[in-house]
Parts: C-alpha cells; structure tokens; sequence
C-alpha cells in the first residue's frame, strides 16, 4: 500500500531514506541543493558536474549516498528541464516525480521525499497537485495474475515545500482523484476481454454512479432494438456477450449549477474484444485487441472523478459496448445497417466496427431533447484506426472536429494534462469516398487517409453539434512505460477530459 501526503518539516530534514530534489538549471541550482551541498562539504553538486553532462535535464537523474552527512541515506536530483527564466509545468512536475519513484523503486527503499520548494516560487499549489499526482500514477501497477508477485518495497512518499494553504489542499485532492481514476480507467484496459465484457463494463458504470453520486442507465438488446440501434446490434449479435450502452449523467447540485450552459457530451468506444468479426484480424493483431474499449474506459474513468470534483455543468456521457465477433449470426460485408437517427450504413468491412458502434451512441446522445438545451459541446473518444499510429506515432492522439473552440479547447485541455494532441482536418473533397450506391453511407473510405475518413463518418451522426472526435488508437496503450506512466495500459483521455470539463465550466 502506498501512502502519500505533505510534510511540514523541511525537505534538508526530512527524514526518509530518499530525498529527490529538483534543479532547474546548472547556474542555479536552488536553495535546497545548495544546503545539502553545503552539508557534504562541497562534494554532491562537484559529483554531480563530474558525473552528468547535463544534470538539469527533464528526467536526468543522479543519486548521491549521504554516508551519514544528511538525515537521508540517498540524495536523488533530478532535472525539471524547465525552460530558462520560466517556472516548471504541471508536466514538468509530474515527470520528476515519475523519475524519483523510478529512482527511489530501484535503490529498493521503503521511504521517499519529494521537494518543490526551491523550484516552484508562484505557482507552488499547482506544483504539489502536480507531484502528487505524478507520483501516484507512477506507482501504478496491473496486479495481474501471476502466480508469484514481486511488490515495490516504496510504501510513504512525504512532499516538503508545500504552502499549507486551502488552494493546496485543493490541489492535492484533485490530483488524488484523478490519479485514481485514471488507475481505474487503466485496470478495465489492463484486464482480459473474458473479464471485461459489456456487461462488465456496465456493472462498472453502475459501480460508478453509486460512488460518485451520478445517475445511469443500461441499455441492453431489447432497449437497444426498441430504439433502433441497428449498428451496435449488428456489430454485438455474434457474441454470447450481448451489447449495452451506458449513459452516465452528472447535474450539478444547488448553487454550483449554471442554468445557461448546455450539457457538455462524452462518448467512448467500449468494443471489449475486437476480432475483426467476419473481416478476420490476422492473430497478430488480435493479441491486443482486449485495449479496443480504451476510449469508454476513459470516458468512465472520467466521469468517476468529475461526480467527484462536482463540476458546475452538466455533464452527459455515454459507452457503446460491444464484442465482435465472427460467427453464423455474424454481420457481414454487405449488409446494410439502419442507426438510431435513420440513415443507412452499408458494410464493407466488418473489422471497422468502432465508428457503427459511434454511429448509434453519437446519434442518440446528440439527438433533440424536448425541454432540453442542446450539448455545449461534443467529445468521442475512441481506438479508431491503426491509421493514427501511422501519422503521429505514439505520444501523440489526432483530433479532428467540427468547431473551432471545442478542437482548441480539447488540445489545450491536453496539453495541461500531459496528453498531447495534434488536429488533422476534416476534408470535404474525401467525402465522395464515403458514398454508398445502396445506402446513405458505406463504413470505410477509399484506402487512404483512414484517420480522416473516420471522422468524416462520425460528423454524420453528430446532428451538427460542436463535436471534436479524438483517435486514441496510439496512445491508448505502452509497451515501453516512461515517466509516470508504466508498461501498459495509459488511461490516455481521462485527465484531458476532467481538465475539459473544468475549463468549460468555468467559462459557462
């Protein structure tokens, strides 16, 4: 179990057996640095130079052993990477703290403070959310299921330097819960599509909504007919795993709720196991294929932390879940298929079932109200074409949409949350490729510029609304790891999301 929390005490005094202490730059090695300098004669920063070309470096990383000099046994720096003159980023805060729990991970030590004093000056509220929150998502772990498990022997992390102010408090408490909910968006990817079905995924909404006090509503097959959801039907009717949509909806209470806003709209992809259906991936591919719901487990975990965080606008989201699969009930190329706002799909290839599933959650959760005011806004999430990796590789998520303000607003949101995001555009001159000479539509394009051909599909079912369609099929996994995030499933969308939200809300 590790614990975290904010120490009074002085990061020279601290007693852990790790202090991790930030330098910003060569020339400046800050307050804390100098003291502990200080404390070994000299020798830790003329170390440090000897050792490290580039000690300020984001990431860089040089442990010192105190030999009693210090009430710690090891001293971690470790280069914030900051540019010279400006303060830290909140990401620049988070990846030192992934550095030092990968430091404090290796030296095998039970206790590690983290100090963000001498660096952080202003902005030193936003700093310790940051570190928290780093620090937290970098000691994530799957817990899988081997049989034998080697546990981290890192238990407490104290962080020093912190203003014991109510904005700190603040701070801390939104970094805890979205590191949570990110971890909780991590474990439904992490875990096997035998485990995770769409009735899994709906138990975990219902779990959700209890916790933090949102409303829900599952959609099973009959519900689903009744409403026409010919597209999530057809792509889930050869699984014994039946589909669901999830609709999960928080409405600000009393004072905190904003009349005048429109409800803000997230959709996810929640296809549990993607086969290919009757179009076969090749095995290869199929290995992974348990990360398709990458975008509904984003969309999940976020709302958990916005009932949390209590937002004051509403907030409506919904998952389309289902398993494809081949099988005699199998949908197939060819077939055409009737969504839940009356235009036709016609199929040629079954293995581009993630924006049919999109086609009926984006037509339903955009469709008038009566009564209602009409969404603010309109996000999808979803794995939705191997395309993407091609274009922006794996760091990088593709948005395209619609509105210029809601696409601004979502690579903003990003890049505060560390999740960065590139726009391609959406070109009408391609739209002849989606032309179908038996339906309104058919579901793939000509072969090129696959990235771009989903979302011109996806616009269709957005009833004009300001939409933005994010294509997480890079980003949403790691095989690899770095800073605070390890091997695995990221959680990809769920801070960029919360962070959305809030910067909406605040503007309503």
């Amino acid at each position: 179990m590790f614990e975290i929390e904010r120490s009074r005490t002085p990061a020279a005094r601290m007693r852990v057996e790790m202090l991790a202490v930030p330098m910003r730059s060569e020339t400046d090695p800050g307050e804390e640095l100098a003291a502990l300098d200080h404390g070994t004669g000299g020798r830790l920063l003329a170390e440090l130079r000897r050792r490290c070309a580039e000690p300020a470096r984001r990431g860089a990383t040089f442990v010192w052993q105190t030999h009693g000099e210090a009430p710690q046994e090891l001293v971690a720096v470790i280069g914030l990477g900051a540019v010279a003159g400006g303060e830290p980023t909140a990401e620049d805060w988070r990846r030192f703290a992934g550095a030092a729990v990968a430091a404090a991970r290796a030296a095998r030590v039970r206790s590690l403070g983290l100090s963000v004093a001498s660096c952080a000056r202003a902005g030193a509220a936003d700093a310790t959310g940051a570190v928290v929150e780093g620090a937290l998502l970098a000691t994530y772990r799957f817990a899988g299921f081997r049989s034998s498990k080697s546990e981290s022997r890192l238990a407490r992390c104290l962080v020093a330097g912190s203003p014991q102010t109510r904005a700190t408090e603040a701070a801390e408490r939104r970094a805890r819960v979205l590191a949570e909910a990110t971890a909780f968006a991590r474990d439904l990817v992490n875990l096997p599509a035998e485990t995770v079905t769409p009735a899994h995924l709906a138990t975990a909404a219902q779990r959700v909504a209890r916790s933090a006090r949102l409303s829900v509503r599952v959609m099973g097959p009959r519900e689903l007919k009744r409403l026409g959801m010919g597209a999530i039907l057809a792509v889930g009717r050869a699984s014994r795993n039946e589909p669901r949509l999830i609709e999960l909806v928080h409405r600000p209470r009393g004072s905190r709720a904003r009349g005048g806003a429109g409800p803000i709209v997230l959709v996810g992809k929640g296809i549990t196991f993607d086969s290919g259906g009757l179009s076969l991936k090749p095995p290869a591919s199929m290995e992974i294929q348990k990360r398709d719901m990458a975008g509904g487990a984003a969309v999940l975990g976020a709302m958990r932390a916005i009932g949390r965080l209590a937002p004051s606008v509403e907030v409506r989201a919904y998952v389309a879940a289902a398993e494809n699969m081949p099988g005699g009930d199998a949908y197939r190329p060819g077939d055409v298929l009737r969504t839940c706002i009356g235009k036709t799909i016609e199929v040629l290839n079954t293995d581009a079932e993630g924006r049919l599933v999109l086609a009926d959650a984006l037509g339903f959760a955009t469709r008038a109200r009566r009564g209602a005011a009409e969404p603010s806004c309109v996000v999808d999430l979803a794995t939705l074409t191997g395309a993407v990796t091609t274009a922006l590789g794996r760091s990088v998520a593709a948005v395209l949409g619609n509105d210029a303000d809601v696409v601004r607003d979502v690579i903003e949101s990003g890049r505060v949350a560390g999740e960065p995001i590139w726009e391609l555009p959406l070109v009408d001159e391609y739209m002849p490729g989606l032309e179908s000479p038996v339906a309104d539509l058919r579901n793939t394009g000509d072969g090129t510029a696959g990235t771009i051909y989903g979302g011109l599909f996806l616009r269709e079912f957005v009833h004009r609304r300001p939409w933005a369609h994010l294509d997480i099929a890079g980003v949403a996994f790691t095989d690899k790891g770095s800073a605070y995030v390890p091997r695995g499933a990221v959680g990809w969308g769920v801070r960029t999301l919360v962070e959305l939200v809030e910067r909406r809300a605040a503007r309503a």
